[in-house]
């Protein structure tokens, strides 16, 4: 039986995990952590070993990119104004590409999707707010996911789309999302026009409300960029679910390796602890070492990761992902990794994660996409710029419509002060 106990002292993030276990958690909570942790880990570590999972990735830099200088990169990344805007449904957003080849030298930033404006349905409610301030706080916020997740999508469809002459491409983040904060019956549809930006294959085609829903339109992108003849990986800097380690106990409890009691116990352990693939990974393996792709219904009903809603038919049709892991130093916790068709040559697409990963020292993850997530990301300023433009826009539509709810709500979001350090009473209040 192999002893993780030393490796789990020495790990940082286990240990952060385990200080809290001891704060919040009971006495036998506390008691038990090292040991579960040091249990589960083992029984992963036998059945990655007995599947022959983990594979070892040489990195000599010198002899690596020789080879490898003439290959064109591109990396992907999103960015949405995140200024408070007066309803959820006009926003300004990009993604953008940062494409490099070594050799000749060349850096290219393109701006492959640009849009501010109406994203969602205009018609779709835009102005009724919802009661529970909670709730339209949480719709805000997966409006505004959803508009970058389909931005990226829609900038990785147009480069498969263009026949660009790509030996990778990069996204950051998962190569599919999760679809669970999307099928809420709240979540508007997009506008036609939206539409036409995101899926120009589509040929201006006129859809309905249903057919402009996000759960569509997010399954057409990913059905196109499945066609891809150049490699398409989104890489995943923090990880926090336990997807690989669930699917490996669940394959080997198919196979009979493991028993069902042996799997529903080690299922319940991982849920009761929140155990989750960095966290074992990070102690399982080594150096510039990584998990071969592991074919996981990313959509799937078992773990509650979604749930029934009434796009139960369009969620089924969504594809299997690849998914694998690769830990690039001793001090970061390994990378995850994702592919929409298993890579004909997985060993090689590793070597070349691993590479650009390795470009800063300590930094453990493709350089290419942190230049790429500057780049992409609207800054501050614009985002007030977005916002002031289009409040001025509304009143003057206001005013001619003469609408004096309209009128009042956007005097007062023009009028709205921020509760600075400025505004404040310099040494309180006066009597």
């Amino acid at each position: 039986m192999k002893d993780f106990y030393s490796t789990i002292k020495n790990n940082s993030n286990l240990f952060i995990n385990f200080m809290n276990k001891a704060i919040t958690a009971s006495p036998q909570v506390q008691d038990n952590f090292l040991k579960v942790t040091n249990n589960v880990a083992n029984t992963i570590y036998k059945l990655l070993k007995h599947g022959n999972h983990i594979v070892d990735l040489e990195y000599i830099p010198n002899d690596f990119w020789i080879k490898n200088k003439n290959k064109t990169v591109a990396f992907v990344d999103g960015g949405v104004d995140k200024a408070s805007i007066i309803s959820t449904a006009p926003l300004s957003i990009r993604a953008g590409s940062y494409i490099v080849n070594k050799s000749k030298q060349k850096e290219l930033f393109e701006e492959n999707m640009i849009f501010l404006g109406d994203l969602y349905d205009p018609n779709n409610e835009l102005y009724e707010f919802l009661e529970d301030a909670h709730e339209e706080e949480a719709l805000l916020s997966r409006k505004k996911d959803g508009a970058r997740i389909i931005f990226e999508a829609a900038t990785l469809v147009k480069h498969v789309l263009m026949k660009q002459s790509l030996d990778y491409c990069f996204l950051h983040g998962p190569i599919q999302a999760i679809l669970t904060p999307f099928t809420h019956a709240s979540f508007p549809p997009f506008c036609q026009f939206a539409v036409e930006n995101i899926l120009p294959f589509n040929n201006n085609r006129k859809l309905n409300k249903d057919q402009r829903h996000f759960i569509n339109i997010y399954l057409e992108c990913i059905k196109f960029i499945k066609k891809s003849k150049f490699p398409i990986w989104g890489v995943v800097e923090t990880a926090v679910s336990a997807s690989y380690i669930k699917n490996i106990l669940f394959i080997n409890k198919n196979k009979g390796i493991i028993s069902q009691k042996d799997y529903s116990q080690t299922i319940s352990i991982i849920n009761k602890y929140r155990i989750t693939d960095t966290n074992l990974f990070e102690i399982i393996l080594k150096k510039n070492q990584g998990l071969k792709p592991l074919e996981i219904q990313k959509q799937f009903y078992g773990y509650k990761l979604i749930q029934k809603s009434i796009w139960d038919d369009v969620v089924e049709q969504y594809p299997n992902i690849f998914m694998g892991y690769i830990k690039v130093t001793d001090n970061q916790c390994p990378i995850r990794i994702e592919t929409l068709n298993y890579p004909e040559n997985f060993i090689k697409d590793y070597h070349y994660i691993l590479a650009v990963s390795k470009l800063l020292p300590s930094y453990s993850f493709p350089i290419g996409l942190d230049v790429v997530d500057k780049f992409a990301k609207i800054p501050n300023w614009l985002s007030k710029a977005s916002r002031n433009y289009h409040t001025s826009y509304l009143l003057k539509k206001a005013i001619a419509k003469r609408d004096k709810n309209t009128i009042s709500l956007a005097v007062k979001i023009l009028s709205k002060k921020n509760r600075g350090w400025s505004n404040r009473p310099a040494r309180g209040l006066r009597r």
